[in-house]
């Protein structure tokens, strides 16, 4: 229990909202002047507002002459002016910041996503706490910039609030108890809304996260055709509907509930302005109140009535903001569930591979209860070049993210040169790999950029052509009008263009040939190009490894000839590994897999296709295809 209730406090309005302010005043000092400059002028306004009218009423009851008159009334009017002038420069110099601190605070997650571990992703709650995290850097109602707002508000009731008090306790303290009873009902009132949606939001949540999905999915490009050849939208949009059906129903509930909630509070409010008016009335006919006085009562009462009205709805705003905060708040501070050390880089020697181990690794996905790896135990020799074959869902793809750092072992250990994975920080351990995974999709940007992942000023050029030149694009590149320096992705730039699938997967070869890491790992490297590209690039391959460890995923059997050694996976063990001709000797599974492949494609071989390479190598690859 004592426990649950430190995590309460932490949570709580005062601890939200200094978070909020210590990110914004860090952001820039001058936005202290600017909220001195409201608040200040926002009081000192109201309060010469409020008697303008009785020293007008005072000089007329006074008969002061009307030259005096004018310059006294004058001069307070001028005064006005000014207080009300610097409240609101305050305000129009702190909405630029504010809105700047809106993307300051979603830079700050997209960091933290980029950085999170790849598993993380992968979770539900994960993503609910990334949707929940959005209203304070993109919902207008919610955002950084509203809650700022409606703190400062707030604060300027709670210091108007006891001021006016004050004066008015000279009239009878009745008024001010009547007031604030009035006003804490309707307080208690529309704290109702916020339970209701508190109890609810969950339910609703997934909706808004579906209808975003499908909206983003058909104004995505690269599901156009799909869309239009298969006529998606017709079973689509319906959908689309029903979602959007189902949040309206929501919405319809909690409008429904407000509306009840509203008239209460309607009421309460007409309540108490009846009561003041007529306190001060009898005040007025029994002589207790003088004409001026009467004025400035009047003022008083009404701004007191409006002010507890407002710090009632400001509070419950500002409440309602603190969801904003406190869902941004957790989701920066969710503990990264990656096992690695961040002690930096045990340190390998200049240009030679690592070897790597895999010590009885175990992996399983959360909340499988089965492992999908098991038990696998395997040395890569550095520069050696493995090929991981098997039929779908063996485990290959979930091997060699294990193998790059984006899952960590559910039992067992990586070493890489016989230091544990754990002793290494993620960052570094990324540093060793240049990855072509099949679902990575290029960058708009230009060649260039995609390829050397870095800016325009920061890239090396001829290194950049040279990368291209080793993946087989520097003839497309070159006969572009801008060359390298041409955008991709068409949809997002008038002159830009798109990669057909092989061309792509050419950008990304090049791409990992340019990190110039020690291991390369590519995922069905030539799963989109022909049988000529795949024979060209193959020669190519031992050029492309030399010096690295190179480990690839394949379903094509005719690219394992190229490896040093085959490691057949089914069922997430490895029952198999040798080279080609050792496992073809064997008369297992991998020999029944490259039979088949063979002997389904040998009857449409084209005679005089040749390669260069030699027959058997020849005959296998296309039979591959």
């Amino acid at each position: 229990m004592e426990k649950r209730k430190k995590k309460e406090k932490g949570d709580g309005l005062f601890v939200n909202y200094c978070y909020l302010y210590k990110g914004w005043f860090q952001m820039s000092r001058w936005n202290i002047l600017f909220m001195v400059m409201i608040l200040a002028g926002g009081v000192s306004s109201l309060y010469m507002g409020l008697y303008l009218p009785k020293i007008a009423v005072s000089l007329v009851m006074s008969q002061v002459p009307l030259h005096e008159m004018a310059i006294t009334f004058g001069l307070a009017g001028l005064l006005y002016f000014f207080l009300s002038w610097t409240e609101n420069a305050g305000y129009r110099l702190m909405n630029s910041p504010s809105l700047k601190y809106r993307h300051v605070l979603e830079e700050r997650i997209l960091h933290k996503i980029c950085r999170t571990a790849y598993c993380d992703l992968e979770d539900p709650d994960y993503k609910k706490r990334i949707e929940h995290a959005k209203h304070l850097y993109q919902h207008w109602d919610r955002d950084a910039r509203q809650c700022i707002w409606d703190s400062v508000e707030f604060v300027y009731l709670l210091i108007t609030i006891p001021i006016t008090s004050g004066m008015l306790m000279s009239l009878h303290p009745t008024v001010i108890v009547v007031l604030a009873v009035g006003t804490w009902l309707q307080y208690r009132l529309s704290q109702r809304n916020i339970v209701w949606e508190k109890k609810y939001r969950d339910l609703w949540q997934p909706l808004e996260m579906r209808i975003d999905y499908i909206s983003w999915k058909v104004a995505d490009f690269s599901y156009a055709k799909d869309i239009r050849l298969y006529a998606a939208d017709k079973w689509l949009l319906p959908k689309y509907k029903k979602l959007m059906g189902e949040r309206r129903n929501w919405k319809k509930k909690q409008i429904m509930h407000g509306m009840g909630l509203s008239a209460a509070g309607k009421i309460t409010e007409v309540v108490k302005q009846m009561f003041v008016y007529g306190f001060l009335l009898w005040g007025v006919i029994s002589g207790n109140v003088r004409a001026d006085d009467f004025v400035l009562y009047v003022g008083l009462a009404l701004s007191l009535s409006d002010s507890f009205t407002q710090v009632a709805m400001r509070l419950s705003r500002v409440r309602e903001s603190m969801l904003s905060i406190s869902d941004y708040r957790k989701m920066m501070s969710m503990p990264d569930s990656r096992q690695r050390e961040e002690k930096g880089d045990p340190g390998l020697p200049e240009g030679r591979a690592p070897g790597i181990t895999f010590s009885h690794v175990s992996f399983a996905y959360p909340g499988t209860g089965e492992n999908t790896l098991e038990d696998v135990d395997i040395t890569i020799r550095p520069g050696e070049k493995i090929a991981l074959v098997g039929a779908n869902g063996a485990g290959k793809s979930t091997l060699v993210k294990l193998l790059c750092g984006m899952y960590e072992p559910t039992g067992g250990e990586i070493l890489l040169d016989g230091v544990p994975a754990a002793r290494w920080g993620l960052e570094e351990w990324y540093r060793l790999f240049s990855v072509v995974f099949q679902d990575v999709g290029v960058i708009p940007a230009t060649i260039a950029e995609n390829v050397s992942s870095s800016s325009l000023e920061k890239l090396d050029r001829n290194k950049v052509r040279e990368c291209l030149e080793k993946a087989g694009l520097m003839e497309l590149v070159d006969s572009l009008p801008k060359g390298m320096d041409t955008c991709l992705q068409k949809e997002m730039f008038r002159e830009g263009i798109n990669l057909s699938g092989g061309e792509t997967q050419k950008l990304l070869l090049a791409r990992a040939i340019y990190k110039e890491a020690p291991i390369l790992v590519l995922d069905e490297p030539t799963a989109a190009l022909d049988s000529i590209a795949e024979n060209q690039l193959y020669l190519k391959y031992s050029e492309l490894t030399r010096g690295r460890t190179a480990v690839f995923i394949s379903h094509r059997l005719s690219s394992t000839r190229f490896c040093d050694r085959i490691l057949m996976l089914e069922n997430g063990r490895i029952t198999e590994q040798g080279s080609h001709e050792e496992l073809m000797k064997n008369r297992k599974a991998y020999y029944e897999m490259f039979q088949l492949q063979s002997h389904y494609y040998q009857k449409d071989r084209t005679e005089d296709f040749s390669s260069g390479l030699d027959p058997e190598w020849e005959v296998s690859g296309y039979a591959s295809n």
